[in-house]
C-alpha cells in the first residue's frame, strides 16, 4: 500500500524576493524531513483567488410517487 502525506503552508507574500526567502526556509525544513523520508519533495505554486460563480436555482422536481407510468400502443 502506498500513502501520501501532505503538509500545506499558505504564505502571503508581497513580491518574488519575499517568496524566495520563504522558499529557502522551507527547503531547510525539507532537509530535516528527508532524514526520515528521503523521497520527500517540495512544490511551490501561486494560488489565485477563485472567481465567484453565479448560483442558479435547481429545476423544480415533479412529485414522484415511485409508481410506474402506464404506456399504451396507439
Amino acid at each position: 500500500m502506498r500513502l501520501c502525506g501532505q503538509i500545506s503552508v499558505e504564505l502571503n507574500v508581497g513580491d518574488y524576493i519575499e517568496a524566495a526567502d520563504h522558499q529557502k526556509r522551507l527547503e531547510g525544513i525539507l532537509k530535516q524531513v528527508r532524514d526520515a523520508y528521503p523521497d520527500a519533495t517540495l512544490a511551490m505554486r501561486e494560488r489565485r483567488p477563485r472567481k465567484a460563480l453565479a448560483l442558479t436555482r435547481a429545476a423544480r422536481r415533479s412529485a414522484a410517487t415511485g409508481a410506474l407510468n402506464r404506456y399504451t400502443d396507439n
